[in-house]
């Protein structure tokens, strides 16, 4: 085989692997995590399972068997994923999560309850709950029509609550995960990016600045979204900024 044909063959080998490659870059975060509280194989093993399982379901929440196939897995295994999900250690995800999406989906346009369902997937039961729950928090209206609007723009979900607070990892990770996927597989990168650096740093210089920069990424979102809400044409970004003392990695 000439040096020619070789290399492109390489070439075509990595863009069958990219998808591998990048999620293996991303589990390293949660196995750093793993390794660190000296979580058994099998333990991890058996949430990757569930999690994967959960993707899935997000897309298809109505259908086990189309969730089965894609998994590769029988109809009785997907059964009892979906069983799993039912657990208190799943509540960020079937709880927590249906607020967020149901928000996100009111942005710029009141809809009905029907509607919603509709537009998110998501359960008609997870949808009233949900709406009922944004009432209780001020959130949201719904009129004698069962259409219900945002009472105001950009929500924060910082919460003293662990159950929101683990939905704010689920949210930032998948921020992480899309800007992954925009940059690497579809070349945007105009609209997705990140940067990293490791300094060395007084702990209170970094609170000041966690502050600073926090605010103003905000007022910044803020301002974004009131502007695609007025002029329309706006898409749905996120932004997700981790401040951390860095340990040896050796």
């Amino acid at each position: 085989m000439d040096a020619g044909a070789s290399g492109g063959l390489g070439k075509a080998t990595q863009a069958v692997e990219l998808p591998a490659r990048l999620v293996f870059s991303l589990l390293q975060a949660a196995v750093r995590l793993a390794a660190r509280v000296h979580m058994p194989l099998d333990r991890i093993t058996d949430l990757l399972r569930t999690a994967y399982f959960l993707e899935h379901r997000r897309k298809h929440p109505r259908d086990l068997q189309v969730i089965a196939d894609k998994l590769g897995v029988s109809l009785r295994t997907a059964g009892s994923l979906n069983k799993q999900l039912k657990e208190p250690f799943f509540a960020p995800e079937t709880e927590v999560e249906p607020i967020r999406i149901i928000t996100g989906a009111l942005l710029g346009a009141p809809s009905s309850i029907e509607g919603l369902a509709a537009i998110t997937q998501l359960d008609i039961l997870e949808v009233r709950r949900a709406i009922k729950h944004l009432q209780e928090l001020g959130w949201v209206d719904v009129d004698e029509h069962e259409v219900a609007r945002l009472s105001g723009t950009l929500r924060s979900f910082v919460t003293e609550d662990l159950q929101r607070r683990v939905d704010g990892v689920n949210h930032q990770l998948a921020i992480i995960a899309d800007s992954v996927w925009a940059r690497f597989a579809r070349g945007e990168d105009d609209t997705a990016g990140a940067r990293s650096w490791s300094f060395a740093a007084r702990p209170e210089d970094v609170e000041a600045a966690m502050e600073r920069t926090f605010k103003a990424l905000r007022a910044e979102a803020v301002e974004m979204e009131e502007a695609a809400l007025e002029q329309g044409g706006g898409a749905r970004y996120g932004i997700t900024v981790a401040f951390a003392p860095r340990e040896e990695e050796r």
